[in-house]
């Protein structure tokens, strides 16, 4: 396996993680430990909800969606953290039967200023359905390694 270093981020450089389908047994049982709001917790008065039935607590998406990230083993090597995320949109509901997939793309990458040995990459999350719509975004700082350390 490749061991990635901050310089290996540059700019416009994109990733395409593999695809996820969630059940409604998985949305359930996030919700149900995690997230109860009834239209992801509870399938009989989700019918009555605004989406019509169950749907994935945002959380739910975020997790799975960034699940599928670190099983690319990208940042595995150089990884120190992160020191958070900014503008996590969900666009559009998972529900029960769709397969995700997520697409990364490096919009930012800096040296750290203070600390030599490590940089700052800014990375747009793009998470999509299987009818390619998006439904989630989130901008994530990550802290990596510098290959120089």
């Amino acid at each position: 396996m490749p061991k990635y270093h901050f310089e290996d981020f540059p700019v416009g450089r994109r990733f395409e993680t593999e695809s996820l389908t969630v059940s409604e047994a998985d949305i359930l049982d996030f919700a149900r430990r995690f997230d109860p709001q009834y239209f992801h917790a509870d399938p009989d008065a989700a019918k009555a909800g605004p989406f019509g039935g169950i749907i994935a607590s945002g959380f739910h998406t975020l997790s799975a969606s960034f699940s599928l990230f670190f099983r690319l083993h990208l940042v595995e090597h150089a990884n120190l953290g992160s020191p958070g995320m900014e503008e996590v949109r969900w666009l559009r509901p998972l529900r029960p039967g769709d397969t995700i997939h997520m697409v990364a793309e490096v919009t930012e990458q800096r040296p750290s200023q203070s600390r030599p040995d490590r940089g700052l990459v800014w990375m747009r999350h793009d998470t999509f359905n299987q009818r390619g719509e998006l439904i989630m975004t989130a901008n994530c700082l990550h802290l990596l390694r510098r290959a120089q350390a």
